[in-house]
């Protein structure tokens, strides 16, 4: 791919440089324009060509490998060995214990006891006493006004006013109150409780310490060897054949079509003038050469 490039960059630059040399062939070869006619005039052009060429090209293709790969194997195995174990065996055995004992004893106590009692108590009592009197007082009378109001009814024709009257009274015996708050003594029987004491015979029990012989069985750890055997698993590598895809650059030929810019001389008739002489040397252009074009020399042909 890099050559290609390379190569398509030389040939953009030489189809620049024959597009300018066959500018310069044009002024060089064409006459001055002077009068409606025409003569043959030689240019370069540029024409693209496809060719075949062969090339290397590397491509990644996957192949079958084979190789040696372990895996892990759990294999039984039997294996024997001695532990030692300890086997709990009984014994009896005669022991001295200190045991407690409640005995009962009689023992001579004072105590208090209860006994109520009535006894006369004094306290102070109040209460109110009225110290009030008797008095004659005289207060209206309503009897004799209803009497009164009875006559001026029954002797309403009379044409003289008549005076007023004093209103009736009579006289009433009225209390006259006087409260008055006293003390005095009141005396009553109160029940008291007293406390006595009291000589008794009182049953307690006591703890005694006493040493007694006794059989207890106890248990005894005794080391004994023992022989097992067990079946375990033991892990081990073996080896086995495995395939496995690789990846590799492999070449390739390969046959390709490419284009190349090839140059080509053409004739061709351009308008020039009938009074100016025809170019001496008419194929000039033709007898130069290729590399003569590519250094630049374009020298007018008609020198």
């Amino acid at each position: 791919m890099v050559w290609q490039r390379v190569r398509m960059v030389v040939l953009a630059g030489a189809l620049a440089a024959a597009a300018a040399i066959s500018a310069r062939a044009d002024e060089c070869c064409a006459p001055a324009p002077c009068a409606p006619c025409t003569h043959k005039v030689c240019t370069t052009e540029w024409v693209p060509q496809p060719y075949q060429c062969t090339r290397t090209v590397y491509r990644m293709e996957s192949f079958p490998e084979t190789y040696t790969a372990y895996r892990c194997e759990s294999v039984p195995q039997t294996r024997t060995y001695t532990v030692t174990v300890m086997k709990r065996v009984p014994e009896v055995q005669t022991v001295t214990r200190t045991v407690c004992v409640q005995v009962p004893h009689v023992e001579q106590r004072t105590v208090m006891e209860k006994h109520y009692v009535c006894k006369p108590e004094t306290h102070m009592a109040r209460r109110c006493v009225d110290h009030g009197h008797y008095e004659c007082r005289e207060v209206p009378c309503h009897t004799h006004a209803l009497r009164e109001r009875l006559h001026r009814l029954c002797h309403h024709d009379c044409c003289e006013p008549c005076e007023p009257c004093p209103p009736p009274t009579k006289t009433v015996r009225v209390w006259v109150p006087c409260k008055v708050w006293e003390e005095y003594p009141v005396t009553k029987m109160v029940r008291v409780c007293e406390y006595v004491p009291r000589v008794c015979q009182v049953t307690v029990c006591r703890t005694e310490a006493r040493q007694e012989q006794c059989q207890v069985t106890v248990w005894k750890c005794v080391p004994e060897q023992q022989v097992r055997t067990c079946t375990v698993m033991v892990s081990r590598m073996v080896p086995c054949q495995a395939t496995r895809m690789v990846c590799r650059c492999v070449p390739h030929q390969e046959t390709v079509t490419l284009t190349r810019m090839v140059p080509r001389i053409v004739e061709k008739e351009v308008p020039c003038c009938a009074a100016e002489t025809v170019c001496c040397k008419p194929m000039c252009c033709k007898s130069r050469s290729w590399g003569h074009l590519l250094r630049g020399h374009h020298a007018a042909c008609c020198d």
